[in-house]
């Protein structure tokens, strides 16, 4: 895996565990809002890496 995208994986994993601890101990809604904001950042930077990713594979096919 490239950096981006496990760094991306990372943050995403992170933000989705913030959120949902927080969101059990019944913490505020601003680091729930933190966690679901750090986990749509790694969603998209893996999906974008992935893109990436797709991209050098079909141009090595072709």
């Amino acid at each position: 895996m490239s950096r981006l995208t496990t760094l991306s994986t990372i943050l995403g994993l992170t933000g989705l565990i913030l959120a949902m601890l927080t969101a059990l101990a019944g913490g505020a809604t601003g680091v729930i809002a933190l966690g679901f904001a750090m986990l749509v950042l790694g969603f998209t930077g893996a999906v974008i890496g992935a893109a990436i990713h797709l991209g050098r594979v079909w141009d090595t096919v072709r």
